[in-house]
């Protein structure tokens, strides 16, 4: 079966997260329509090295993946991010980037790209339990954790892989 839409799996992952010695990385994997898959990964950038950042930050580079615009189906195990998308952008974003305590956003810098990638690509996006034996979710977690681990970019296109299904 083939589908014109690329099917991505993001996760982000931190060492010693929410500690100012932490360092985190993300990690997607993605499978084009033509049958390419793309694995992609890297260190976070910034002072702010959290597991919301690397999650959100994972979500992003799979996005920017292709320069043209693109059917994604995105898959995330974190519920910060499919809720982020499906759910609360819309609300924070009519209250002016606020939540419903009226707080700042968090992270509102990356929530900002996410709503312009959105709005570029043609997305859904939905939940995967993660550590459950799911292989896409599986390898994005091991690319994350490897790059939150080395510090390192990676980045492999194989042509070998067929489309995967959800």
């Amino acid at each position: 079966m083939t589908t014109n839409t690329y099917i991505a799996y993001v996760d982000g992952a931190c060492i010693n997260n929410g500690k100012s010695n932490a360092r985190a990385g993300w990690g997607a994997l993605i499978h084009s329509p033509k049958g390419a898959t793309l694995e992609i990964a890297g260190p976070l950038e910034g002072e702010r090295q959290t597991n919301q950042r690397a999650e959100l930050t994972a979500a992003i580079m799979a996005l920017k993946a292709t320069p043209q615009p693109a059917k994604f189906d995105l898959y995330s195990d974190s519920q910060y991010v499919v809720k982020g998308i499906n759910e609360w952008m819309k609300d924070w974003k009519a209250r002016g980037w606020k939540t419903a305590s009226k707080k700042p956003v968090e992270n509102l810098d990356l929530w900002l790209e996410v709503e312009a990638l959105l709005v570029f690509h043609q997305v859904t996006v939905s939940w995967v339990k993660g550590h459950s034996g799911h292989p896409g979710n599986d390898k994005a977690d091991a690319l994350a954790e490897n790059a939150a681990m080395f510090q390192k970019p990676h980045r492999l296109l194989t042509s070998e892989s067929p489309v995967v299904a959800a």
